[in-house]
């Protein structure tokens, strides 16, 4: 018996040459979102300890308590930020009074450049209300 050869002999190993590529692009894209993701929940966690932070000092050491809190609180989440930028803001006029710490976190973009050729800018804003008990408002 003499087996017939096809035309389309062949073409699955073509496909798999063609798709390999977009199939691995796709990988890198959810990996990418999914860093993304859990670095807004790290940052987002890092100005709310901030802010609570800020409400128990005295308000000429809001922003230093704020700041060191933040910054301690993203090295021990592993948050990788090329810069961070830490604003502290006591919402005046209102009973009680309340802190607003805002963050921003630039990442590292190091073994993304593929996937992000520009910066990635994060931000978070956290409130909290002044104890206070503990605080010469």
């Amino acid at each position: 018996m003499m087996r017939r050869r096809t035309v389309d002999a062949g073409s699955v190993s073509v496909e798999a040459v063609l798709l390999a590529p977009v199939l691995v692009l796709l990988i890198l894209l959810v990996v990418h979102v999914g860093r993304l993701g859990t670095a807004h929940t790290r940052l987002v966690a890092a100005a709310d300890h901030a802010a609570r932070a800020a409400s128990l000092v005295q308000p000429r050491a809001m922003h230093e308590a704020a700041r060191t809190v933040a910054l301690d609180n993203i090295l021990q989440n592993g948050l990788a930020c090329e810069s961070v930028g830490v604003e502290v803001n006591r919402v005046q006029g209102i009973d009680p009074v309340v802190v607003q710490v805002d963050l921003r976190c630039v990442l590292d973009r190091s073994g993304l450049s593929l996937l992000a050729p520009v910066p990635r800018v994060l931000s978070a804003t956290s409130s909290e209300v002044v104890d206070r008990w503990r605080v010469d408002s």
